[in-house]
């Protein structure tokens, strides 16, 4: 079973045909990230996770997750003739609060998804397109049993758990396989006290690469002020000597991260970690 789970996210990386309507998503999330004006970076901080120092996506996916799965409980035990009436109205009430959470885990999924690429960029349009359709078919199912059509609701949301558990190996794949969302700044630096590693002269405005007991630092000279930050973007593995400072921020090369100079804390996303 895991070789053919293997074979599944493999075979769907290398499908090249989901690339031209993943670009046009991306490209229809920009236009709508663009629709904020002066308030995108906020937007965009808040459904990334910044603010939270973690990523926001996984820990709303549980709550759609958990209310489908108690609906799917409900409806069981509502097989029972004495409670029938109140467990099938507590079983639309949970599925109704597990179609809310998927709003909200779409979106953020939606908003980390736009940074991926290749592989992993196919695989979560997967992922998202097969949790678009079982909540659909969750909003059918709430239908259903609104207008007392019972047996067809709990068979619509049955159908969608299948779907929304098969998105979740593919969600799994891209963190645990892929790395996406996962801190990829390296190893940290432990050191007490001050490391000579250069001369400040040999500093000249652009960022530069040192190693220090094997772990990569980078050092940038502001004014009279020398910046280390870690050597790798937390997001994705961007090589900060390629960055810049802008304003008192270093800044990722490839996704725009940026990061206070003094402390390396993130305020931009798509990055949620420290450097």
């Amino acid at each position: 079973m895991r070789n053919f789970g293997t074979r599944v996210t493999k075979t769907l990386g290398r499908q090249q045909w989901l690339d031209r309507p993943s670009y046009r998503f991306e490209h229809a999330l920009t236009l709508i990230f663009a629709a904020f004006g002066r308030r995108r970076e906020s937007v965009s901080n808040v459904l990334h996770g910044t603010w939270l120092g973690h990523p926001l996506h996984p820990a709303l996916t549980d709550l759609p997750t958990g209310a489908v799965a108690t609906a799917l409980t409900l409806d069981v035990a509502g097989m029972l003739p004495r409670h029938s009436a109140a467990m099938r109205d507590a079983s639309r009430f949970a599925l109704g609060v597990g179609i809310i959470g998927s709003l909200g885990a779409a979106v953020t999924g939606a908003t980390d998804w736009q940074h991926t690429h290749e592989e992993s960029r196919r695989i979560g349009i997967v992922h998202g397109l097969l949790n678009a359709v079982a909540t659909a078919l969750y909003a059918v199912s709430w239908w259903d049993r609104r207008h007392c059509r019972h047996l067809r609701g709990m068979a619509g949301t049955a159908l969608g758990y299948g779907l929304t558990m098969a998105s979740g190996y593919l969600g799994a794949a891209l963190v645990y396989g892929s790395g996406v969302g996962v801190d990829r700044s390296g190893p940290r630096l432990v050191a007490e006290g001050w490391t000579a590693v250069l001369p400040v002269t040999a500093l000249n405005g652009q960022p530069q690469r040192v190693e220090i007991d094997g772990v990569g630092v980078v050092l940038h000279r502001d004014g009279g002020n020398v910046l280390a930050v870690g050597e790798y973007c937390p997001h994705l593995g961007a090589p900060m000597s390629d960055g810049w400072v802008d304003r008192g921020r270093v800044v990722c090369p490839w996704h725009g991260s940026r990061f206070e100079c003094k402390s390396g804390d993130v305020l931009k996303g798509p990055a949620t970690a420290s450097l």
